[in-house]
C-alpha cells in the first residue's frame, strides 16, 4: 500500500529505533521515567508521534490526535488504510481471481497488460499473510505470457516457451522479449 511503505520509509529516515517504537505493542508510557532506557525510549515515541502527526491530513490527524503512542497511532493508520486481517484476507482472494482471469486486452500494447499486471501484483502483495501463496517472478511470466492475445502473439509465445530460458524466465526478460517483437 502506498500510504503504509510511504510512511514507513519516512520513520526509517529518522532511525530505525523510531520505526521499532512504532512496532512495539508493548510500550507504555511510564508515569516517571527514571532510568536513561525509559527517557530514550520515551523520546524516540514523542518524536515518532510527532513525525506520524507531520505526515498527516487533518482529518487523519483528527482520527488519532488522542492516542498517546506511535504504536497505536499506527495500529489505527493502518486498520483504517489496508483493512484488519480478515478484509486483507478477503482482498487477497479477490485480487486473487483477478490475477487467476487476467488476459491481455484486444489491442493492448505490452506496456499497458504489464502496468494493468503490476497493479494486480502490487495489490497481492500488499493483502498477502503468511497464509497465502504469492506468485514468484517466474509464476508471474509464465501467466504473462500465456495470456497473451493468440491472434497478435502465437508465434513469439511459441519460440518463447520452446527457448532454452523458459525455465527461469521472468518478467523483466518476457517484457523485453515483447517489446523488441511489438
Amino acid at each position: 500500500n502506498y500510504w503504509k511503505s510511504r510512511i514507513k520509509a519516512y520513520l526509517l529516515s529518522q532511525g530505525t529505533e523510531i520505526w521499532e517504537i512504532t512496532q512495539n505493542a508493548a510500550y507504555v508510557i511510564p508515569e516517571q521515567r527514571t532510568t536513561p532506557g525509559q527517557v530514550a525510549q520515551y523520546e524516540r515515541n514523542n518524536k515518532a508521534v510527532n513525525l506520524l502527526f507531520s505526515a498527516l491530513g487533518p482529518v487523519e490527524y483528527q482520527r488519532v490526535c488522542h492516542l498517546e503512542t506511535a504504536c497505536e497511532i499506527w495500529t489505527i493508520l493502518a486498520n483504517h488504510h489496508e483493512g484488519t486481517a480478515q478484509v486483507k484476507a478477503r482482498l487477497f482472494q479477490t485480487y486473487r481471481r483477478e490475477y487467476e482471469n487476467f488476459t491481455q486486452k484486444p489491442g493492448e500494447s505490452v506496456e499497458e497488460m504489464f502496468g494493468r499486471f503490476q497493479s494486480i501484483i502490487n495489490k497481492l502483495r500488499v493483502n498477502k499473510s503468511a497464509t497465502n501463496h504469492f506468485p514468484t517472478d517466474h509464476e508471474q511470466a509464465l501467466k504473462l505470457l500465456h495470456t497473451l492475445d493468440p491472434k497478435v502473439w502465437e508465434t513469439t509465445a511459441l519460440a518463447i516457451v520452446e527457448g532454452a530460458s523458459y525455465q527461469t524466465l521472468t518478467t523483466a526478460q518476457l517484457f523485453s522479449k515483447l517489446k523488441a517483437s511489438e
